[in-house]
């Protein structure tokens, strides 16, 4: 196989900056391409070359095909094309960088992110797009990512879940690793307000073993504001293996009664030698939970993790 030319990528590079905002016939420029052959598109790629860009419209036009794409924090959700398929059958190849590229309103220019990396994806038969998560590594390392994570006086609108009203950690500095200290109060803090909240046991079968029991984010921590990060009803007290398996997207549990749903990404033997089948269900819903598992159902469960994230998860 002939190996890709990085030309357009290394262009790209040098001429682009994290945050600043580009028209069209900007990236249709440095792609070399015509900007007739870059609209109404939002996969762009030259033959032979290694770069990919993704253009992202948050706001959707009444024409186009209604695909649901939204950043949270440093992680994009991206609903990929219904047949052609070009970007996830490349992106673990390790051949390919992936520029991305976001705009809110359709008609005004894109806001470059950086490049990004695939973390989990569900596959879909053609016709239906198919669901990628990616890793916006390098605009996570930028001063205006790091103010909205790091700034706790920053106030983060939250439409999705409803205000709790168990009482919350009184710690309320910064949730980020600026010193390991800082890090342990944060988890420490937030281990004892969920165990608490679901009486020392796990959520599922109910032991009482604290020193086995993990205190599982819902919704995870990398794409959680600082409230979310440390809000016990954005916890679930479980028990290992059904920690590895809800982090790993491969069960979850329905907001609206709490009965466990098993991913296809295990068979069902598997699940049976593991001990699980469709009758575990929660032992509670809290009040303010359910928002945060609607999220867990949506853009982690049955997500298969790609190569380099699986390993990360699987190693110690």
């Amino acid at each position: 196989m002939k190996q890709l030319s990085t030309r357009i990528s290394q262009k790209l590079l040098s001429h682009l900056a994290i945050g600043e905002r580009y028209v069209l016939q900007d990236i249709a420029t440095l792609l070399e391409m015509d900007i007739e052959a870059t609209k109404r598109k939002g996969v762009l790629s030259r033959t032979g070359e290694n770069a990919i860009v993704l253009l992202i419209n948050l706001q959707k036009s009444s024409y186009a095909t209604p695909y649901v794409d939204h950043i949270d924090n440093d992680v994009l959700y991206w609903e990929g094309q219904l047949k052609q398929r070009f970007v996830e059958k490349n992106m673990n190849s390790g051949e390919y960088e992936i520029f991305v590229f976001v705009r809110d309103v359709i008609k005004t220019p894109f806001t470059y992110y950086g490049r990004a990396i695939p973390i989990a994806t569900q596959y879909f038969d053609p016709g239906t797009p198919c669901k990628t998560k990616f890793s916006l590594y390098e605009y996570s390392n930028t001063s205006a990512f790091q103010t909205i994570i790091q700034d706790p006086e920053i106030e983060r609108p939250s439409t999705t879940f409803p205000e709790s009203t168990y009482e919350q950690p009184a710690y309320q500095g910064p949730t980020t690793k600026r010193s390991v200290v800082e890090q342990r109060t944060v988890q420490q803090m937030y281990r004892k307000t969920a165990l608490e909240l679901w009486h020392n046991r796990c959520a599922v079968l109910g032991i009482e073993q604290p020193k086995i029991l993990i205190a599982s984010h819902i919704k995870p921590w990398r794409v959680s504001d600082t409230k979310e990060r440390v809000d016990p009803k954005n916890a679930l007290i479980l028990s290992p293996l059904y920690d590895k398996l809800f982090d790993l997207g491969m069960i979850t549990f329905k907001p609206s009664n709490g009965n466990i749903l098993l991913s296809n990404q295990l068979k069902p033997q598997e699940y049976e030698r593991l001990g699980l089948d469709d009758t575990k269900k929660l032992a509670m819903i809290p009040d303010g939970t359910e928002g945060y598992l609607d999220y867990h159902n949506k853009y982690v469960y049955d997500f298969a993790p790609c190569i380099e994230t699986e390993l990360h998860a699987l190693i110690s």
